[in-house]
């Protein structure tokens, strides 16, 4: 005769439950983290360098002239201009020339005109110390990488948006150089001895005499001090879009890798003012100002750490590069250039995990029934075995 096993339990002593309290604690919902973290702190710029250029302009009040004869002309030494006789025989007595200097005794003697002018090339660099700023960003978890770090726990990665901002200000007031151009007419005095200088003659004449076609020659030398200072004002926000894996090193340190596209909008300001000094002429004074607003593309490449404080908080420290094209200006014939090729954004901030809830679930672990009077088996909830139970056998 076969009989059925009787579903009569004889609980264990050891597996008891405590009360009715700890039960309502396993029926309690349970929290699992959500895959979307948000952080934000602060964020400095590191390896700014301003470039300012095309500084030094000397605008010479006297014109060249073209070649030729029959023309009024003035220099910065002295004047050759259209007399009473209309020049005739390509001569003029209306000249006038400043120092001893510009006279040459070889052949039949001849006297030199010039005009310098500036070459504008001044230029300067101004590295930036670190310019304050803040960032937002939020991490969206896509789960296991595919390898573990230490501890055996998974490494993750996932996607990462940030928004930037930072105040860049870079002033400069070295004394500069430019380099001068100086551009020579030589007239024939046909063997006739000129006064002594300074020698200014007259419109209506009579007087030395001298010829009115001139050969031309420039010269590019010397230099001429370039006083002044330059102002370069930018308001950045930059906008990163990339993934990132981060790597568990122990239970509450990780190390994070991340990289992507940027976009940053430069809204900024150039101003400057510079005074150029020529020895012999004097010295002049330009100013400028210009703004503009401009989108640059680039990319980011970081390195970062977290540490986890509780299950909600983490802190965030990173160090990435940040290549951006360079946000340029010109004002007045004076460019300021902001290259971003060694740039980097060292940030420390917080970070917040979201978490989501979940409900406990009643497991009835059963196993086929045996004959053996030792085995037990278990009812759990949670994850958290609340008995063990010894199935009993009638014997036959």
């Amino acid at each position: 005769m076969n009989f059925r096993i009787l579903p009569l339990l004889a609980f264990s002593a050891s597996s008891a439950l405590a009360g009715d309290e700890d039960l309502a604690k396993l029926v309690t919902p349970t929290s699992s983290p959500s895959p979307w973290r948000i952080g934000g702190g602060y964020a400095q710029i590191l390896g700014l360098k301003a470039e300012f250029k095309g500084l030094g302009a000397y605008n010479n009040p006297n014109t060249l002239q073209p070649l030729g004869s029959g023309l009024n002309r003035d220099y910065d030494n002295g004047f050759v201009r259209l007399d009473s006789s209309n020049n005739s025989g390509g001569q003029t007595w209306n000249w006038s020339y400043a120092n001893n200097a510009q006279y040459n005794a070889a052949g039949t003697g001849s006297i030199d005109f010039s005009i310098t002018n500036s070459l504008a090339n001044a230029q300067t660099d101004e590295d930036g110390a670190a310019q304050p700023g803040f960032e937002f960003f939020a991490l969206y978890d896509m789960g296991a990488a595919g390898f573990s770090g230490r501890g055996n726990r998974p490494a993750t990665w996932g996607f990462r948006a940030g928004l930037q901002y930072a105040r860049i200000d870079l002033n400069n007031t070295d004394q500069l150089s430019t380099g001068l151009t100086t551009t020579t007419d030589r007239f024939d005095l046909s063997g006739a001895i000129p006064p002594l200088a300074p020698y200014t003659g007259s419109f209506a004449g009579p007087g030395p005499l001298l010829g009115d076609t001139p050969t031309r020659s420039t010269l590019v030398a010397g230099s001429a001090l370039v006083n002044g200072s330059r102002d370069l004002d930018v308001d950045m926000t930059m906008l990163n879009l990339g993934s990132y894996l981060e790597i568990p090193l122990t239970e509450k340190l990780a190390l994070l890798t991340e990289a992507g596209l940027s976009l940053g909008v430069a809204n900024g300001s150039y101003d400057f003012s510079s005074s150029t000094a020529i020895t012999g002429l004097g010295t002049q004074s330009t100013s400028g100002s210009n703004s503009s607003t401009e989108v640059l593309p680039g990319a980011y490449l970081g390195l970062g750490a977290s540490y986890q404080i509780t299950d909600e908080w983490a802190i965030l420290s990173s160090a990435r590069y940040q290549y951006l094209r360079s946000y340029d200006l010109s004002a007045n014939g004076s460019q300021a250039s902001l290259p971003f090729n060694s740039s980097y954004v060292i940030s420390l901030g917080a970070v917040f995990s979201f978490w989501g809830t979940s409900r406990p679930q009643l497991r009835w672990k059963l196993r086929s029934a045996s004959n053996d009077p030792d085995s037990l088996e278990e009812v759990s909830m949670g994850g958290r075995v609340l008995l063990h139970f010894r199935p009993w056998i009638p014997s036959r």
